[in-house]
């Protein structure tokens, strides 16, 4: 087992963590958390989300920097059985504080948890992954970690045959990413909103691929682009490049007016692509 942040185990990064008065026990959440995710073992895969406070939700740290309105009214963060929602509510805040305020701990106790997941998968003969953010929208690609007392380029870099991959609304990381210019098992799908249209089409001329939201069902193209089911499984590492990423809307995403969901009377995108 290796020594992550100066840390011997798990159980010494939580003691720390249970002495600042948090009270969580997990970084990671179950697979079996996230019903997408469940869908990614029939593809071989064992993934782990991570789920902090989206956007200003924890009035702190806006975790979110280009989250649009519609984007955070729809947020899957509100998705799930209702009964579960303030529990979770709370994790995601205490995950959050933790990560901010005690940041060397915490990335730690995810490094521990991110090599057990991998010997896990190993084991079972299933690819590693993990969403680093389930529910916001961090560059944990510059996140840094020593392993062993050597400074890693950064956690994602410290764990190269763990795929990790996320939705971002941040266009320079979506277009990094297109640009080969992010670790390599790091997957970026740019999410379309009701405001970023020149971004969702920069996207896709850089040869990334962007997902959006749709009210009910998805249709096979859309403004010319192919559209593939995205709520088949949660693996958008194994996405062919150039496509639409179709996901059907959930929670608050149901009502959404703002734009954000796509409906049949929605043009928005007729004038650029």
């Amino acid at each position: 087992m290796a020594i992550f942040n100066g840390y011997l185990s798990k159980a010494a990064a939580l003691r720390d963590l249970r002495a600042a008065g948090f009270t969580f026990s997990t970084a990671l959440g179950a697979t079996e958390s996230n019903p997408k995710l469940v869908k990614g073992e029939k593809l071989g895969v064992l993934s782990k989300p991570h789920n902090l406070s989206p956007a200003k939700e924890s009035v702190l740290w806006n975790m979110c920097a280009q989250a649009s309105e519609g984007c955070i009214e729809a947020c899957l963060h509100t998705a799930g059985n209702p009964i579960f929602l303030k529990g979770k509510i709370e994790a995601r805040l205490q995950r959050t504080k933790a990560f901010m305020t005690m940041r060397k701990t915490y990335v730690a106790l995810v490094a521990f948890e991110l090599e057990a997941l991998e010997i896990k998968a190993k084991r079972l003969n299933m690819v590693p992954a993990w969403r680093p953010n389930t529910t916001s929208d961090y560059p944990f690609h510059t996140v840094a970690l020593t392993v062993n007392g050597k400074p890693m380029q950064s956690l994602i870099h410290a764990f190269p045959h763990i795929e990790a991959y996320d939705y971002t609304k941040i266009t320079k990381k979506a277009l990094q990413w297109a640009a080969g210019l992010l670790p390599t098992n790091y997957h970026i799908t740019f999410s379309k909103s009701e405001s970023n249209d020149l971004d969702v089409l920069k996207v896709l001329k850089a040869g990334g691929n962007v997902a959006a939201v749709f009210e009910k069902t998805l249709p096979a193209t859309w403004q010319g682009v192919p559209v593939i089911n995205g709520d088949e499984s949660d693996v958008r590492f194994m996405d062919s490049k150039g496509v639409i990423v179709g996901l059907k809307a959930k929670g608050l995403g149901k009502k959404d007016t703002s734009g954000f969901v796509i409906r049949q009377t929605n043009k928005t995108m007729e004038s650029v692509l």
